[in-house]
């Protein structure tokens, strides 16, 4: 069971291995590194810790620009939870915190969760400026009485499996080979909100929703979804965007159409699965032309769901 903590000083164990990262989507290449660390913690009879920050520090500095997170704390969570990690420690991260040496915060680790081990990836550095290379970390490890477990890069189609590369898929509208570096489908939660009742209007209504601020928005586009709400999952087609044919405010809705069922959801939490891509985001000229594209739209959507989809839909 996974226990989740936001300190170090929380824990006290008498030993542990560890792995430390922003591990931003638990995808394929986390889980290159996390299922040898299991595997070793349990032969040695030795609890599991997980050190990672909010926000990661990508996004914290702002490298490459506007950045996003592909998961949030709570659903990095929610996906661990079933993983053999035994304890998940999401540490503040601030201009404080990243000054730190590596050696400083190895230390404070160390007395917390004497681990035996830290498990790390080929290009993983630690501390401020990132100067706690692997090579650093060796030195360290030989100090402070570890052992540096680095593990090779992940490749997946003649690329190496990142965060980076990810990101770049979905904002980029290739839904279905970021969902297979990721390994599951890409997926937000909120809360289910008012809206204009535009699509009641239209003959579709729909549940809207917004993304959580500080979670990657998809391309803007229509995607086949699956709407996990009350207990229930429905095949859904959803719009993310700023629905260009009625509005110009720039503000990104979600909107979904759950196929074949209308429940009344307002205020209820719902989790959006995306496991399709369908089209990008048109400016119609008329409700007429949105109209007739909304049916298309639903009409594949109802070929994805029932396996009918074209191969060469995804390039095959």
């Amino acid at each position: 069971m996974l226990t989740e903590y936001t300190s170090l000083t929380a824990l006290n164990l008498p030993g542990s291995c560890v792995t430390v990262g922003a591990f931003d989507g638990i995808h394929l290449g986390h889980q290159s590194l996390l299922h040898p660390l299991i595997s070793y913690a349990l032969n040695q009879s030795l609890p599991v810790v997980m050190v990672t920050f909010d926000p990661i520090p990508s996004v914290f500095f702002q490298r490459g620009g506007n950045q996003k997170s592909i998961i949030l704390p709570s659903e990095r969570a929610e996906l661990l939870r079933d993983s053999g990690i035994d304890s998940l420690v999401t540490l503040q991260f601030n201009n404080e915190f990243a000054g730190q040496s590596a050696f400083d915060f190895l230390l404070q680790m160390k007395a917390a969760l004497n681990f035996e081990s830290l498990w790390v990836g080929t290009d993983f550095s630690l501390g401020n400026k990132r100067k706690g290379t692997t090579e650093v970390l060796r030195e360290i490890s030989g100090e402070l009485d570890f052992s540096l477990r680095v593990i090779p890069k992940f490749e997946m189609d003649g690329d190496v499996v990142s965060s980076t590369r990810i990101r770049r898929l979905l904002t980029e509208g290739y839904l279905p080979e970021a969902n297979k570096l990721l390994g599951y489908p890409y997926f937000f939660r909120n809360q289910i909100i008012h809206g204009d009742a535009r699509g009641r209007k239209l003959g579709f209504p729909t549940i809207n929703m917004v993304f959580p601020e500080e979670k990657l928005i998809p391309a803007y586009g229509v995607y086949a979804t699956r709407i996990y709400v009350q207990g229930g999952v429905y095949p859904a087609v959803t719009s993310v965007g700023v629905r260009p044919t009625f509005h110009d405010d720039g503000f990104v809705v979600v909107e979904s159409y759950i196929l074949d069922f209308q429940l009344d959801l307002y205020e209820e939490e719902a989790k959006v699965e995306f496991v399709e891509f369908l089209r990008p985001e048109v400016k119609f000229g008329s409700a007429a032309e949105l109209i007739d594209q909304i049916n298309l739209d639903v009409a594949e959507a109802r070929a994805f769901f029932a396996g009918a989809w074209p191969a060469e839909k995804n390039g095959e």
